[in-house]
């Protein structure tokens, strides 16, 4: 089991953290009918390829583990992209970092460790 990183406006996650929601939905759930994600590997490789050279992002570092959503693998030409098919409980949400201050930590999670209790920053 990976982590899983959503990439996003920082005007996003802003508006979401101003409405106190409990989930995060942007509109390619109801446009597509899930989320886009990546693994570590893929998250500046996708932040070229979908967002302007000078945009405001941030990234999501999600437990798949606190998830309560399916989570299906798309073989792309890019390799495996995972999907997540319904709102990121905000308790999913374990990171909030900009692309410079991704972590650099092992992409894969312990399955003897229980899910991190860590709270996303604002």
């Amino acid at each position: 089991m990976q982590w899983l990183f959503h990439i996003l406006p920082r005007a996003d996650w802003n508006a979401f953290r101003a409405a106190n929601a409990s989930a995060y939905a942007p509109p390619s759930l109801a446009t597509e009918g899930f989320l886009h994600t990546s693994y570590r590997d893929k998250v500046a490789e996708s932040a070229r390829l979908y967002f302007a050279p000078d945009a405001d992002l941030l990234i999501l570092r999600i437990d798949p583990r606190k998830l309560d959503v399916p989570v299906d693998i798309a073989k792309t030409r890019r390799g495996p992209m995972p999907h997540i098919r319904g709102p990121i409980p905000g308790a999913a949400v374990c990171a909030v970092v900009t692309l410079a201050d991704l972590p650099g930590e092992p992409d894969v999670l312990d399955p003897s460790e229980p899910p991190s209790s860590d709270s996303a920053p604002t």
